[in-house]
């Protein structure tokens, strides 16, 4: 017995070792990517453009409707403020930060390192996800929507899937592209389907349909709702887009991973 127990002992002690080594690491990933993101003006000033605009909007239009939004003119606010900043934040924040180091030849130097492929995933959306949430809370706070009827909980869900996916197409961008200025190129295609057609999708029955497979579509329908003041409810068809376009857009990512020869033996 006290054999068995000294063997457990140190077994316990190096996987807790391994645990808080990956946990460094983890940090250490994400230190850079945030002193990346944090040192590129462009990239920060993003997000407070967005919650300006929103914020400058809600008091010019409040002030031609004599004080009071209409429900349609607050679901617009919602749907591009939050559009916004998913789309252009997400894809170009976290492509532009991966593209910069595939550029400074340093993306090269940690997949060759003892950093995992999966720390360097989680620590390169780290950073942007937190920010995609927090805009998106401070969106809806200051867009002037009732408060009482917003459903937190699928709130909180729908946001989160929503950031995610955008911060792994972003690294799908930062993959391709072989430097920053290529990267905001690629993604103009990506802005263009998942950022304007969910906020034109009122103006086109077409587009309108188009956007319910979107899974910023699923983002807008939901703000539409509650702009309207009408209670939201996930629907089947809303989960599926959702977590499908979240799944699609990770095998995507892995493939052109290891293609580009990024995947360690």
């Amino acid at each position: 017995m006290k054999s068995m127990n000294g063997t457990a002992q140190p077994m316990e002690r190096n996987a807790r070792g391994s645990a808080l080594g990956s946990l460094h690491k983890l940090a250490a990933v994400t230190q850079i990517k945030w002193l990346c993101i944090s040192r590129n003006a462009m990239i920060m000033i993003g997000p407070v453009l967005v919650i300006g605009m929103v914020y400058a909007c809600k008091i010019l239009y409040g002030i031609n409707a004599e004080g009071s939004l209409v429900p349609f003119l607050t679901g617009v606010l919602l749907n591009i403020g939050i559009t916004m900043n998913i789309c252009a934040e997400g894809f170009i924040m976290v492509g532009t930060s991966i593209a910069e180091e595939k550029e400074n030849h340093t993306l090269r130097a940690l997949m060759t390192s003892s950093i995992t492929g999966v720390q360097y995933f989680i620590g390169s959306i780290l950073v942007p996800f937190v920010m995609l949430m927090a805009v998106n809370y401070i969106v809806l706070f200051i867009s002037g929507i009732s408060l009482d009827i917003v459903p937190w909980v699928p709130f909180f869900l729908v946001s989160m899937v929503v950031s995610l996916t955008s911060c792994v197409l972003g690294m799908i961008v930062g993959i391709c592209a072989k430097n920053q200025m290529n990267a905001n190129l690629i993604s103009y295609p990506f802005l263009m389907v998942f950022m304007m057609i969910p906020v034109f999708g009122n103006m086109s029955e077409g587009l309108h349909k188009i956007s319910a497979f979107l899974f910023t579509g699923v983002m807008t329908g939901m703000t539409e709702r509650l702009a309207a003041g009408e209670k939201y409810v996930m629907s089947p068809l809303d989960m599926a887009v959702l977590f499908g376009e979240l799944a699609v857009s990770v095998l995507v990512f892995l493939m052109l991973y290891k293609r580009n020869g990024y995947e360690k033996d």
